[in-house]
């Protein structure tokens, strides 16, 4: 019953990923929010269900927007990721939540630059391209401005991704948890689901 559910739960993370990610595309926000579903499957049934959600993201998205691909190393991360901190508890706790979220940024916007600089010369696209501009207008190296822009653009990021992250987990019935490989994780002791 686990693997069906998560096997269910696959598909469910990668449209919540395009989604979400149009939707802030549509808006013009300079966030992106488009690992909700990658995290979510992860810490709900390990690493590497929600790093296949990252990977099949990145793989349709890639379709429309080609530069994608080049970036699908990060999701696959924050699959598993989410799945280890799952296991630590790390969701259990806003606070500790929220610090996750700088982590998932500084692994984002650190190794997002990098493919960035390697692949683009350091000119992203959208906001982060614009700020790296800007930011070798005044001075700075293409490697330096676009460390920049993206670890800005990924803690701002990573924040609100994995406190939304937090209140779906913790809005889900115990009863469909104990269904989930790690669903079990979220589960007081006494099996009632942990209070938001």
């Amino acid at each position: 019953m686990k693997n069906k559910l998560t096997i269910f739960l696959i598909p469910i993370g990668i449209a919540v990923n395009f989604i979400c990610g149009q939707i802030v595309l549509l808006l013009k926000l300079p966030i992106y929010l488009d690992s909700i579903g990658t995290i979510t499957v992860g810490a709900l049934c390990g690493g590497i269900p929600g790093a296949l959600v990252g990977t099949i993201t990145n793989l349709l998205i890639s379709v429309s927007n080609p530069t994608t691909m080049a970036y699908m190393i990060l999701n696959i991360i924050f699959g598993l990721l989410a799945g280890f901190l799952a296991k630590r508890g790390v969701f259990h706790s806003l606070w500790k939540t929220a610090v996750a979220g700088i982590g998932f940024g500084i692994i984002g916007g650190g190794l997002g630059s990098r493919i960035t600089v390697w692949l683009f010369g350091g000119l992203g696209a959208g906001t982060t391209g614009a700020i790296t501009g800007v930011l070798m207008q005044m001075g700075f190296s293409a490697s330096t401005g676009a460390l920049i822009s993206e670890l800005f653009a990924d803690i701002l990021d990573k924040i609100p991704t994995l406190i939304i992250v937090y209140f779906i987990l913790k809005s889900i019935p115990a009863r469909t948890l104990v269904k989930l490989p790690q669903g079990g994780l979220f589960i007081k002791k006494n099996g009632e689901q942990k209070e938001v």
